[in-house]
């Protein structure tokens, strides 16, 4: 008897692997390179129809939502190892197994999910059931742990028909729904029932319904004006962007100016309201005006070449008609003792008359977690940086546009954003992806930052400086997008509207109260589950 239940056991351990393996693989599908994103449903039936099907125990939908977790994240991120072994000069082997430890962490959202998955199975109707999943699902994507924000609704990103109800729920509300459809399908498939058929077709029609009618109110939507603007993508190598020496930094400026020069002698620029320069364009630190030339008895650790290149910038600005918007790393003290800032500034003919200062930074990137109680972390590893955050807003008029301006990461946050926007008209976000290697890596920070414009119903005006660098307007379309690796200059025109979205009244509030009476119901759950348990044991 001992015997055929440790088999048992086994068999269930290779089973739960064997399904997660499969799982993960599929929704790979779904995201950059392939973008199927028609997987971000049918990825999950296989481990949804095992779940009803076998009906394991919590511990081995743990196991098996944990696999397919690991694997999805192990194969989306293995970018990660590129960006250590040349950001910290680690070995190869350093740097796959720190992918495999960040795929190992972020799995566990896949494996909690199938684990109360498992544990709350009861027998209700498939319709009852698919709620309660999708809120099981909605409330796993809520909790960290997160490096790096992704959702299952953001493999959408290229659909619009079915990214378009994120202007209600948000983007992990269309990951609810997706999940939803899963779960009806592979009940249809394990009970041979028409039932889940109709109810997976009736959620599908509702869904896209819904997106088909925003996209028709959208596009008849007549702006209220047009704003122009032009983005610079002036392709940095990863070579140029490391090197420490200036000569070798300073070509990165040297291409920008060129690039600007040569599009406002074409014409290219006429009618535009800003020229935008992506996140840290200005290869040196920029400093405050009380640190150069013209004030030589200031003791500064400012070399001739930070301030040679900053008075070009400055002298490059007064031939410009339109402000620039440039990105740079920003020291505000003359002898450093102050953590520099990721930032972007505005100088408008020869004066720099704002800037802001990132506020959400990248851990392992930017900043190094513990380091404000052990400060002799600092330096520990190499390629990571120890910047300070910013505190305050990113709001800034330029043109006939408001516009709030963000830093790379910070696009991922919904919640910052929509704190952060007010009334905004545009979104514009300074990025370099440079770190990060060869493709997928910059279609996948794209992915993340692209459910902003629908859920805030503003157009979201991306410049980065290897790509991609894009135009997505408030119905989350793409109206221009660069390659990576390729120097370019962009200019676009932005129609400024002022489209509803429930999303801005109310943000994530609705999905967290779902998620928290989710969370007391499994209490509940859990607590009569162990009376009965009790009751029935003599």
């Amino acid at each position: 008897m001992a015997t055929s239940y440790h088999m048992l056991l086994r068999g269930q351990r290779r089973a739960a692997i064997v399904v997660g393996v499969v799982t993960g693989l599929l929704l790979c599908l779904a995201y950059p390179p392939l973008g199927w994103y028609a997987f971000a449903v049918l990825g999950y039936v296989p481990l949804l129809a095992w779940l009803e099907l076998a009906q394991p125990s919590w511990r081995r939908g743990l196991l098996a939502g944990w696999v397919a977790g690991l694997v999805l994240h192990a194969i989306v991120y293995k970018f990660l190892a590129f960006t250590v072994v040349e950001m910290s000069g680690m070995p190869w082997a350093v740097g796959w197994g720190l992918v495999l430890l960040h795929a190992a962490g972020m799995a566990l959202h896949q494996g909690l999910f199938a684990a109360l998955t498992a544990w709350t199975r009861r027998d209700v109707g498939v319709l009852l059931r698919s709620a309660e999943i999708a809120a099981l699902f909605a409330l796993c994507e809520f909790l960290p742990p997160w490096l790096f924000r992704w959702y299952l609704g953001n493999a959408f990103f290229r659909a619009p028909l079915w990214i378009q109800a994120a202007d209600i729920i948000g983007v992990i509300g269309v990951s609810a729904l997706a999940i939803a459809v899963a779960y009806l399908i592979a009940s249809a498939w394990i009970r041979k029932q028409t039932l889940p058929v109709i109810f997976a077709v009736a959620l599908a029609t509702v869904w896209a319904g819904y997106g088909a009618v925003r996209l028709h109110q959208i596009e008849s939507q007549v702006p209220t004006a047009t704003w122009r603007a032009a983005m610079v993508q002036q392709n940095a190598t990863l070579a140029e962007k490391k090197a420490l020496a200036a000569e070798r930094r300073v070509v990165v400026l040297d291409r920008l100016i060129a690039m600007s020069t040569a599009a406002q002698a074409s014409g290219r620029l006429q009618g535009t309201e800003v020229l935008i320069w992506p996140e840290g364009a200005f290869p040196f630190f920029w400093v405050s005006d009380d640190v150069g030339p013209e004030a030589p008895k200031v003791r500064t650790k400012a070399n001739q070449w930070l301030l040679n290149s900053k008075r070009r910038v400055l002298e490059f600005s007064t031939k410009l008609p339109m402000p620039l918007l440039m990105g740079t790393l920003r020291r505000f003290d003359p002898v450093w003792k102050q953590e520099a800032r990721n930032s972007a500034i505005v100088i408008d003919h020869g004066v720099q008359n704002w800037g802001y200062d990132k506020q959400i930074l990248l851990a392992f990137g930017e900043y190094l977690p513990g380091t404000r109680l052990f400060p002799a972390l600092k330096e520990a590893i190499p390629g990571v940086s120890n910047f300070d955050e910013g505190t305050t807003s990113g709001l800034v008029q330029l043109g006939r546009a408001k516009v709030l301006v963000n830093i790379c990461y910070e696009a991922l946050f919904s919640q910052f954003l929509l704190d952060q926007a007010k009334d905004a008209q545009v979104l514009v976000n300074l990025t370099n992806d440079v770190w990060f290697g060869p493709q997928p890596a910059a279609d996948l920070h794209l992915m993340v930052q692209h459910a902003r414009a629908v859920e805030l119903r503003r157009p979201l005006v991306r410049s980065t400086v290897s790509g991609v660098s894009a135009y997505v307007d408030a119905a989350g379309i793409f109206r221009n997008e660069t390659q990576v690796g390729k120097a370019e200059t962009v200019v676009i025109d932005v129609p400024l509207a002022d489209l509803a979205s429930p999303y801005r009244w109310w943000g994530d509030a609705p999905l967290c109260l779902l998620s928290l009476g989710t969370l007391a119901a499994l209490v509940v759950f859990g607590w009569r589950r162990r009376g009965t348990v009790t009751a029935a044991t003599p």
